[in-house]
C-alpha cells in the first residue's frame, strides 16, 4: 500500500497531517525521528516533517537520520519541519521579529507545485517564532507575507517543499488543496477509504478485548458515546457495561439528558453514581489549574475502583475512555511534543492502568470530525453527533480558582504598549489579573488575557477587535488571550480569593444553560465554553467570559463573531441573574489561546 510517512517532531497537529493525508485517500503512518529509517521503507511515496515546540536553532533539537540531498521520494516540511529542511540544505533559520500565531494573509508566487489552481492570496493559519531567513542554493520562495520573506519554498527539482504556516488546520481555507497538491507529486494512487478504518478500529477492539468485559465511562459527549456504539459493535451487548459519573460539575440537566438519549438508542446497561461531594470535597481550596485536572482524573479511577466490586468477573475487565487525539497530543503524547494542559484521562492513575493493558481506548488516534464520520457510519442520529463538545473535568476547569497568596504582577510596561496598540484601533484595554493556557508555536503558555472595550460602548467591529488581538499577541510576550467588554466604557476587575465550591458551580451552569439556549439555533458556533473568572466587578458581582468559537476539531479555532443585537440580548438576560456582573467575549484565535481556559 502506498504510504506517506510522518515524521513526528512533537507538533500539536501530527496525527491531524496524518488525517487529513488519510482523508484524501493516500494512507498515512507515522514515525518517530529516530525510528525513521529511509532504506528500510517499502511503498513509501512521501515524507512530511512536522511542526514541534522546540527551535532548530536549540543545541540537541530533534532532527533525522537520513541525508535529504540524496532522497529520491517527495519531502514536506511543514512550520519547524519547514525550518528544519531549509537548514539541512544549508539554508539559514533565525529567532526574533515578529511573531505569528494565528491568521495570517500570504501571496503565492505564480507557478508553485502547491499552490497550482488557487488565488493568489491567502489566508494561512501561522504558529511560530522562528522563521528561515535565507534559503539554500536551488531553492526558491514560493510565498511571502508582510512580515515574513520566506512564507513558502520549493527546490528546483520540485521533489522538497516547506511551508511556515500550517495547511492541515481546517483555517487554512485552501490547505487540503496544497496538500492534494503535494501528494499528486508523490503518487497517483489513492486506495484508504473510511470503510477501512472503522474495519480496522472493530479489528483492534476486537485483539485488545479478548475475552474481557468492557467497562465504558459516559461523560456525555460524543466522544464517549461514540467510543460506546463502536465497542458493542465490535463485540455484543452483553460484554459491555457503562457507567456514568455525576461529579457535580455537569452542565444543567446534563445526566438526566445523558440517560434519556443512551436509552433512546435501545441500551439498558448504564449506571448512574452520584459523586458530587466527593468531587467537590477534593477540590475545595485546589487553585492550580493542572492540580484540579490530576484530582478529577484521580477521582474518576477511585469510583471506577468502587464500581468494579460490584463488576461481573471483575478481575477479566477493561476500561474504556473516550479518549481523542487532542486529549493525548495536549498532555505531551511524544517524545518532542510539549505537555499544554494533563486531560484527566491522562493522569498518573490512569497511565498506570495502560501500562497494567486495563485500557482500551479506541479513538485515541481519531480527531472530532472524524469521530463524528465514524458515529454516522455507525448510525447515529445527527442531533446527538452535533452536541457541543464538553470537557470530561466539566465545570472543574471552567471554574477559574484563586488564592489571595498569589502576588500581583506589575504591568506598567506591558500596558504602556497595550494601550499603544488599542489606541491605534480607537479602544482601551488593560490586563487582567488572571492567568489562562495557550499555545503558541506548538508550546504551552500559561499568560495574563487583555481586556478590550470601545470608547463609544454601543459599537462592536469584529473586524477591528481581531486584528487589534492579533496584533496585541503577536507583539506582548505576557499575552496569550484578548477579551472584549462588550456595551461597556471600561472594565474595573478586582482579583478574590475563590474555589470551586457548588455555589460556583450552581450559578455556572445558569449563566451557561442561558447562553446556550439563546444561541442554539447558531450552527456555526462549534464550542461555547463560559468560564467562571475569580474576580469581581465594581458592584462585587461575579465576572464571567463567554468562548463562542467556530472549528471542526479542536486543533485550531477562531472566535465566533456574533451579531451585537444577539449579544445585547445575552448580556442584559444573564445580568438578570443575582451576582452576575460583568461579561467578556472571548476574541482570541487558538493558537494563540487554547478553546478552554484551564
Amino acid at each position: 500500500m502506498k504510504t506517506i510517512a510522518v515524521i513526528d517532531f512533537g507538533g500539536q497537529y501530527t496525527h491531524l497531517i496524518a488525517n487529513r493525508i488519510r482523508s484524501l485517500g493516500l494512507y498515512s503512518e507515522i514515525f518517530s525521528p529516530e525510528s525513521f529509517f529511509l532504506q528500510k521503507q517499502e511503498e513509501l511515496a512521501g515524507i512530511i516533517f512536522s511542526g514541534g515546540p522546540h527551535s532548530v536553532l536549540e543545541t540537541g533539537h530533534p532532527t533525522i537520520s537520513f541525508d535529504v540531498k540524496t532522497c529520491s521520494v517527495p519531502i514536506l516540511g511543514l512550520c519547524y519541519g519547514h525550518q528544519l529542511l531549509a537548514q539541512l540544505w544549508g539554508g539559514t533559520v533565525e529567532t526574533g521579529g515578529k511573531r505569528e500565531f494565528g491568521p495570517v494573509g500570504i501571496s503565492c508566487i505564480e507557478g508553485s507545485r502547491l499552490f497550482k489552481g488557487i488565488e493568489k492570496i491567502q489566508n494561512v493559519w501561522m504558529s511560530h517564532g522562528d522563521h528561515v531567513s535565507k534559503l539554500p542554493s536551488g531553492f526558491r520562495t514560493t510565498a511571502f507575507s508582510t512580515s515574513l520573506p520566506v512564507a513558502a519554498f520549493e527546490s528546483e527539482n520540485g521533489k522538497q517543499f516547506g511551508l511556515q504556516f500550517h495547511p492541515e488546520v481546517s483555517h487554512t481555507r485552501n490547505g487540503m488543496n496544497m496538500l492534494d497538491n503535494f501528494l499528486e507529486v508523490c503518487t497517483s494512487t489513492r486506495d484508504w477509504t473510511g470503510e477501512k478504518r472503522k474495519n480496522e478500529i472493530l479489528r483492534k477492539i476486537k485483539l485488545e478485548a479478548g475475552n474481557r468485559n468492557l467497562l465504558v465511562f459516559l461523560s456525555g459527549g460524543v466522544d464517549s458515546l461514540v467510543a460506546l456504539t463502536v465497542c458493542l459493535e465490535a463485540l455484543g451487548r452483553d460484554r459491555v457495561f457503562s457507567t456514568h459519573v455525576d461529579t457535580g460539575l455537569m452542565r444543567e440537566n446534563e445526566s438526566e439528558q445523558i440517560i434519556s438519549h443512551i436509552s433512546s438508542l435501545g441500551y439498558k446497561n448504564i449506571h448512574i453514581v452520584n459523586a458530587q461531594d466527593l468531587f467537590l470535597s477534593r477540590l475545595s481550596e485546589v487553585y492550580d489549574p493542572e492540580k484540579k485536572r490530576e484530582i478529577i482524573g484521580k477521582t474518576f479511577v477511585d469510583v471506577l475502583n468502587d464500581e468494579l466490586k460490584n463488576f461481573p468477573e471483575k478481575e477479566d475487565w477493561m476500561l474504556v475512555q473516550g479518549t481523542i487525539y487532542p486529549d493525548r497530543i495536549e498532555s505531551g503524547a511524544s517524545k518532542s511534543s510539549a505537555k499544554i494542559k494533563t486531560h484527566h484521562n491522562r493522569v498518573a492513575e490512569i497511565e498506570k492502568l495502560i501500562e497494567q493493558g486495563r485500557v482500551l481506548e479506541p479513538l485515541k488516534d481519531l480527531y472530532k470530525d472524524e469521530i463524528r464520520e465514524l458515529g454516522r457510519e455507525l448510525h447515529l442520529p445527527e442531533s446527538l453527533l452535533q452536541r457541543h463538545p464538553f470537557p470530561g473535568p466539566g465545570l472543574g476547569i471552567r471554574i477559574l480558582a484563586s488564592s489571595s497568596s498569589i502576588p500581583e504582577k506589575d504591568f506598567n510596561r506591558e500596558e504602556a504598549l497595550l494601550q499603544k496598540i488599542a489606541d491605534s484601533y480607537n479602544f482601551s484595554g488593560k490586563i487582567l489579573p488572571v492567568k489562562s493556557v495557550g499555545v503558541q508555536g506548538d508550546g504551552r503558555t500559561y499568560l495574563w488575557p487583555a481586556a478590550l472595550w470601545t470608547r463609544d460602548e454601543k459599537q462592536t467591529d469584529w473586524s477591528k477587535l481581531r486584528d487589534c488581538a492579533i496584533q496585541i499577541v503577536n507583539s506582548l510576550k505576557t499575552i496569550n488571550r484578548v477579551v472584549f467588554a462588550p456595551f461597556s466604557n471600561e472594565v474595573k476587575i478586582t482579583l478574590k480569593t475563590a474555589g470551586v465550591t457548588k455555589k460556583r458551580a450552581d450559578l455556572l451552569r445558569k449563566v451557561d444553560a442561558i447562553t446556550r439556549k439563546m444561541t442554539e439555533n447558531l450552527h456555526e458556533i462549534w464550542q461555547l465554553p463560559v468560564i467562571s473568572l475569580p474576580a469581581s466587578d465594581e458592584n462585587n458581582n461575579w465576572v464571567f467570559v463567554i468562548r463562542p468559537v467556530t472549528s471542526t476539531n479542536a486543533m485550531t479555532a477562531d472566535f465566533f463573531q456574533m451579531s451585537p443585537e444577539l449579544l445585547n440580548d445575552i448580556v442584559s438576560e444573564l445580568k438578570k441573574l443575582p451576582e452576575v456582573g460583568t461579561i467578556l467575549y472571548d476574541i482570541t484565535s487558538k493558537p494563540p489561546a487554547t478553546i478552554e481556559w484551564e
